[in-house]
Order: C-alpha cells, then structure tokens, then sequence
C-alpha cells in the first residue's frame, strides 16, 4: 500500500481548494486583518459550491462523503491563504464544531444543523472555553438544568471563533456533578433569546476574524438539542 494513499481524486481536490485560497482568499489577508473582520458568510457561500464544506459528511446531508486524506489535502492547501484568522474561522466550520454533529447527531439534529453548514447557509462555533477555564475542560462552570422539556442555560464562554457571526454554537455545558463526566454537548441556536455576545478581543495576530465572550442569561433550549449521551461530552 502506498502510504499516504494519493490517488487523482485526491490530487484534484488539493488543486481546487489550492486554487481558490490564492485566488479568493490570499490577495485579501492584509485588507481583512485591518478591517478586523472577513466576509465569512460570502465566501463560504463560495466554498459550498465548490464541495468543501462537508469532505467527510455523509452525502444524505450533502456532503462529499470522503475519507480523511482529503481532509489532509484541503487542510494543507487551505494555508494557501496566507492568513491565520481566515483559516482558523474555516477549520472551525469544517473541522472543529461540526465533525460531532456528524458523528452523533440524530437524523433531524443534522438535518437542521449540519446541511445547512454544508450548503453554506450556516455558520458555526465551538462553544468551551470560559473565563475561569481554558484547556481545563472539567472545570467548565456554564450550567444546562432541566425544566420540563428544556434546557435552562446560565454562564459565559470566551475566545470563541466565530461568536458574532455563529448561526449556531456546539456548546459544553455542565449537566452532572462536578469533573469530566458531569459534562453534556448541546446544539445552542444563537437567536435564543438571552444570548449575547460581548467584547471582541484584541489578539497579537488571526486580526480578521473575532475572538470573543459570549453570555448566556436564563437562554431555553429544548433537551432535543441534547447531542449525544447526556454528561458524556468529555468522552465525545
């Protein structure tokens, strides 16, 4: 076997994705970072046409449906662009917050979440990090508590990629007791009432895309955006 296993396919997709980062992408990473900002919702719109937004999901959904070597290929090529944000805000739609909703999304939680990212319609975030909390994930202190057939979110995250353009937050909340296995993913649309985001935080560099905190005040969400087994966030 060769190894990796390189065969056409692959190469066709790295000059794809190679082609749009220095065309589309890396004649504007000086402007962006400036402007502090990108037109993320425009370009993957563009990356949507071309297939890249879903290389490993399920094709039901509109994905590709392919193995991760792809995934290798249009991640290398993807540094293309020459800009740090740009490529940080994109793996995070591609490779950060949705590869567990492929993996452990009912039927109907992809359908409303997942094939909109694919299509470009959506945006999503990765929702763990939090003010008292970085790489210490058991320590995560944002609250989900049952009442009736919601959730009841309370609690605050920060540096969170893509807060203030996210459609969507695959957010790590605490439904357990205390440590590892008190905690639960939930699927958190961002127009729940409650939510906010607040100050975008100044970087030493990834200048065009915002790093920011975000709250959560007494936000409802049904349990049905319960995504996988409940406290076994840190398993998933």
């Amino acid at each position: 076997m060769i190894f990796p296993p390189w065969n056409e396919e692959h190469a066709a997709l790295r000059k794809t994705v190679r082609e749009f980062a220095l065309t589309r992408l890396a004649p504007h990473r000086e402007e962006w970072d400036k402007a502090r900002r990108w037109p993320a919702r425009e370009v993957f719109k563009e990356m949507a046409e071309l297939g890249l937004l879903g290389i490993r999901f399920p094709e039901r959904y509109g994905g590709l449906g392919l193995d991760w070597w792809y995934t290798a290929a249009y991640v290398e090529e993807l540094c293309q662009a020459r800009n740090g944000g740009v490529i940080m805000s994109t793996l995070v739609q591609t490779d950060m917050a949705t590869p567990v909703v492929a993996e452990l999304g009912t039927h109907e939680q992809c359908e409303e979440f997942l094939e909109p990212v694919i299509s470009g319609d959506y945006i999503a975030a990765l929702g763990i990090t939090e003010p008292g909390c970085g790489s210490d994930v058991a320590g995560i202190r944002t609250t989900a508590v049952k009442d009736g057939s919601d959730f009841v979110i309370n609690g605050a995250k920060t540096f969170i990629t893509n807060a203030n353009i996210a459609d969507f937050i695959v957010l790590a909340v605490r439904t357990g007791d205390e440590g590892h296995f008190g905690i639960s993913l939930v699927l958190f649309p961002t127009r729940t009432k409650g939510f906010t985001v607040g100050r975008k935080l100044d970087k030493l560099g990834t200048h065009s895309i915002d790093s920011s905190e975000i709250h959560f005040d007494s936000c409802r969400i049904p349990q049905r955006y319960l995504l996988g087994q409940e406290n076994a966030a840190f398993i998933h």
